[in-house]
This record gives structure tokens, C-alpha cells and sequence, in this order.
């Protein structure tokens, strides 16, 4: 309050207040850069094999930082949603709130076109579907949608998984050449059996244009295909998931409706007439004009 009773302006108080110190600034801009630094570490590892994962001493050690100071730091990361902590192992890894800020950044438009059309998949085929983007080599899904009778086991935006495990993932990676791949993979070598059956994998998906695959437990099938710019370079996939999918009669059908949404969102993407779309096996036909009631449901 001030002497007149009435409340001081904030703005009065921000001029009037001593700007901070040269040691405060520099305090503070300490205390963002380790914040970016710990970011740093739990990204550089994320989907690397480390059964000791990252605790509080053990990423102070890492960066040679104070571990109170690395553990306030942590500590308000969390609070942002930026960071997660295992209660079990007493690790840390990183939170949704980051690849949500990353995507949101990075994919608006996409995602501000991709909603809609991903939601009239949704009504033409009755299956879950998600818009998936390219990060180094893990993919993160953008936006998902599913039918009202169908309860996500988790929700899906903001996920991030090795590029290498899914449909989607490969089909990201149909604009890229072997090489690309072997790097992407962190393997820049002829050498590893498993990743040159992988680009010969993604080499004949890319052909049939989508790539499909069923669940260990058979439990569901995903179709996936790449959204194209009219560059030849793959920015997004579109994917499909449902427990018809896990036969593959049904598997042709959905296939045509994701290439024909993938088909518009390049057009939104690279404001051209025609899509440039990949699909020797299917062939673009539009949207079709009703739900196929076979894999509808």
C-alpha cells in the first residue's frame, strides 16, 4: 500500500526498484546455463543402454557442478515438467513438458492442419492415429486422435521413441539414403548386419509406399506413411493403429486413406496443387467418400 492508501502500480515499483546486481545477473545466468546443461545430459542419453541411469550425483559428477546446487536445479525442472524422476531408482530422465515445448515450437502449422485431418482418419477408419515428426533418431508424436469408444492405454502426444522401433519411424526415413540412415543410427559403418537389413526394410517400404507392422502380441497392426514436400523430403508420418489392422486384408484400405490425408497435408504444407506422395503399391485416389465398413468400426 502506499501512504494515500491506495495500491502502488507495479509498473512504479519495477522503475523505481535497483536493477540487479552484475554478481545476480551472473548468478542467474549460471543457474540457466547448468539447467541447459543437465537437459543436455539426460537428452544425450535417453535411449542409450545404461542400467545405472542418471541420479543427482551422478550428473553433478558428470558436469563437475555442486550436487545441492545440481539438485535445486533439478528440483525446479520437475516442477516445469521438464524433467521426471524414477521414485524407485532415484533417477532422472526427461519429462513430457519438454518434447511438448519442442514440438509446439517447431510444428505449429503442422500441427494447426494435422489435427483435422487426423481426425477425419480417425472417422474413416476407426483406428487410433498420430502424426509423428523426426528428432535425430527418435521420433515424437505430434498430435493423436482416436474414436470415442476407444481408451488410450496412455496419452500419446509428446512421446518420443528410437526412429529405428516403429512404423512410423521408418517411415520417416523414406527421404533419406543409406547413408543418412547408417548416421541417423549411429552407425556409420557397412558393418552391422541389423541396420543393413533395416535400410533394406525401409528401401522395400518405401517402394510399397507405407510400412506395416503387427504387435508382438498380435494384439494390433500399424500402418504408417510419410508426408512429403514437394522437395522429396519427408517432415512428418501419419500412422494408424487398430486390432483389425493385425490382419493384413484390412491393412490396403486404411493404407489408402492415410496416403490420401498425407497427400493433403502436403498440399497445406507447400501450397502447391499436387501432392507428391510415394505410392507405387497404393495409388493416390483421394479421400474416398464413405467409411469402408470392413475396417470401420
Amino acid at each position: 500500500m502506499t501512504d494515500s492508501g491506495q495500491h502502488a502500480h507495479p509498473l512504479h515499483d519495477a522503475e523505481s526498484a535497483a536493477p540487479p546486481s552484475a554478481s545476480q545477473r551472473n548468478l542467474d545466468l549460471s543457474t540457466l546455463r547448468r539447467g541447459i546443461e543437465i537437459l543436455q545430459v539426460l537428452q544425450q542419453w535417453t535411449w542409450r543402454e545404461d542400467v545405472r541411469g542418471w541420479g543427482n550425483n551422478r550428473i553433478a559428477e558428470y558436469l563437475g557442478a555442486d550436487k545441492s546446487q545440481v539438485s535445486r536445479t533439478l528440483k525446479v525442472l520437475i516442477e516445469a515438467g521438464f524433467v521426471e524422476r524414477d521414485e524407485e531408482t532415484r533417477t532422472y530422465r526427461l519429462g513430457p513438458g519438454i518434447y511438448s515445448l519442442g514440438m509446439r515450437a517447431g510444428d505449429q502449422h503442422l500441427m494447426r492442419i494435422g489435427s483435422a485431418v487426423v481426425r477425419r482418419v480417425v472417422s474413416l477408419t476407426g483406428s487410433r492415429v498420430f502424426l509423428v515428426v523426426r528428432r535425430g533418431a527418435s521420433a515424437v508424436t505430434v498430435w493423436s486422435d482416436q474414436p470415442a469408444h476407444v481408451r488410450p492405454i496412455i496419452d500419446s502426444i509428446g512421446m518420443v521413441y528410437p526412429v529405428a522401433s516403429t512404423e512410423t519411424g521408418r517411415a520417416l526415413l523414406y527421404g533419406s539414403t543409406a547413408d543418412d540412415i547408417r548416421q541417423i543410427l549411429g552407425d556409420g559403418t557397412r558393418d552391422n548386419q541389423r541396420v543393413e537389413e533395416f535400410i533394406l526394410r525401409v528401401g522395400r517400404e518405401r517402394e510399397a509406399g507405407y510400412s506395416y507392422g503387427v504387435l508382438p502380441d498380435d494384439s494390433a497392426g500399424v500402418v504408417a506413411v510419410p508426408i512429403w514436400t514437394s522437395r522429396r523430403k519427408v517432415i512428418a508420418a501419419l500412422g494408424a493403429a487398430s486390432p483389425e489392422l493385425a490382419q493384413k486384408e484390412n491393412v490396403t484400405p486404411v493404407a489408402r486413406v492415410l496416403l490420401a490425408a498425407a497427400a493433403e497435408l502436403t498440399r497445406h504444407q507447400t501450397a502447391e496443387l499436387r501432392a507428391d506422395v510415394a505410392v507405387s503399391a497404393v495409388p493416390y485416389q483421394g479421400w474416398p467418400d464413405q467409411p469402408d465398413e470392413s475396417v470401420a468400426k
